[in-house]
């Protein structure tokens, strides 16, 4: 029953001989005139009125005048068994059975002389029914995630296009009843698909939900959950024990370590990874292929209800077995055929007593953009550790005792678009 479309009968009188008596001054033989007068009170005459309506529910006549009142149109004079058989319990003894609705508690009746007056409490609800849950209907989010405790933020509800019989004019009607915790300090600007500023004075995981009423129907969606901290947690750095894993001779298992981590008035509690398996400060990753990067982020709690993310160095694996780029001689070149950047694995090789001397003592790795390209001529990158920041010629300084027989390092340049380089070793 829309309860919105009776909001505007105000009262409704009905004699009781033509309603609630419906034919003949009774229903089902019962003229309800005399119990009328002979009601004392308030509640007699409500219990009057179910009497009526249970009487009416099995009365074709007075079940089609009952249901042209609720519809708001206008009440015939007189109806020919207008109620089709449906599978109810309620029987007039004609063979025709019929399903009365169920009436509003806002419908109300009073005594006057010779009638009956059904006053009708306008009700908010369309239906009166219990929202529907259902969060395929659409997404509700905060536009911030997380925030501190004693700041503001917006939710915000997105529909779904493909919900079934989505309709973008009926969204556009709408209107939308936002939900927050009980702490929550809403500024009551919110009036459609986003909230009002919604300013949470205490710490930890909160949550809220939008109830859409759409096309007549309250829909419910519960929105994602929002984080708020406490006491702010700051300084962590998050490290590897290996910072270039060589995977020739098999997998190698990597770890990282938090540290470094303060919070002002709160103790760190935990500490939740992902991108690598711990539960402490600690939390590892194995590699077992050539190129293979892991970048771990940690999310540290504190017992003032805070959860910061921190993100971990990046960590990349090698394969000294399969250099992009191998040394083995002096003099030994490589023409790096790239534009712009190259990121590649270096493999120095050297045969031993390879600088005539002995097996200590350190080589030049240079390189040197194309004369003949059209680059700007600058090389900037990084060779193991050693950063390169230098014009058309650069050099780095190898230790040849930990390149006889293969070192590994990782090898990044950047010589400017449409540019090329060669690089060689020379001592």
């Amino acid at each position: 029953m829309n309860k919105k479309l009776l909001s505007g009968l105000a009262l409704v009188s009905v004699a009781a001989t033509g309603f609630w008596a419906c034919g003949e001054g009774n229903i089902n033989g019962k003229d309800w005139n005399d119990d009328i007068a002979m009601a004392s009170n308030d509640q007699d005459l409500q219990t009057l009125k179910d009497n009526a309506l249970n009487e009416c529910r099995i009365t074709p006549d007075c079940y089609a005048k009952y249901q042209g009142y609720l519809e708001g149109t206008e009440v015939p004079t007189s109806v020919d068994n207008p109620v089709p058989d449906v599978n109810s319990s309620n029987s007039n003894g004609g063979g025709n059975s019929y399903t009365m609705p169920t009436v509003s508690s806002s419908i109300k009746i009073a005594r006057s002389s010779s009638s009956i007056n059904i006053i009708d409490d306008p009700v908010e609800s369309s239906s009166g029914a219990a929202p529907i849950t259902d969060d395929s209907f659409g997404t509700c989010a905060p536009a911030k995630n997380p925030i501190n405790k004693g700041t503001a933020v917006q939710w915000k509800f997105t529909a779904n296009s493909k919900y079934p019989d989505f309709d973008a004019l009926k969204i556009a009607k709408a209107t939308y009843d936002w939900s927050f915790a009980a702490d929550a300090v809403d500024d009551g600007s919110g009036k459609g698909t986003m909230s009002g500023n919604i300013t949470y004075p205490n710490s930890g995981p909160t949550t809220a939900s939008v109830t859409v009423m759409y096309d007549g129907t309250p829909i419910t969606v519960a929105c994602d959950p929002l984080q708020v901290n406490g006491a702010e947690i700051t300084g962590c750095t998050c490290e590897p024990d290996v910072a270039i894993p060589d995977v020739a001779n098999g997998p190698v298992t990597v770890t990282w370590s938090v540290s470094k981590c303060a919070t002002v008035g709160a103790t760190i509690t935990g500490y939740e990874w992902t991108g690598a398996t711990g539960t402490g400060e600690s939390a590892t990753a194995a590699f077992s292929e050539k190129d293979q990067e892991i970048t771990p982020t940690v999310v540290v709690s504190n017992d003032d209800n805070t959860k910061q993310s921190f993100t971990c160095s990046a960590v990349k694996a090698i394969d000294a077995s399969k250099p992009d780029y191998e040394f083995t001689d002096q003099g030994n070149t490589n023409a790096i055929p790239f534009v712009g950047n190259v990121d590649a694995t270096v493999v120095f090789n050297l045969p031993s007593g390879w600088h005539g001397a002995g097996d200590a003592g350190t080589c030049t790795f240079a390189c040197q953009v194309d004369r003949g390209g059209t680059g700007d001529g600058k090389i900037t990158g990084s060779i193991g550790t050693v950063e390169i920041d230098g014009g058309d010629y650069v050099t780095a300084t190898i230790d040849v005792a930990n390149t006889i027989g293969g070192k590994s390092l990782p090898f990044v340049l950047n010589v400017g678009s449409n540019a090329g380089a060669s690089c060689f070793v020379a001592w």
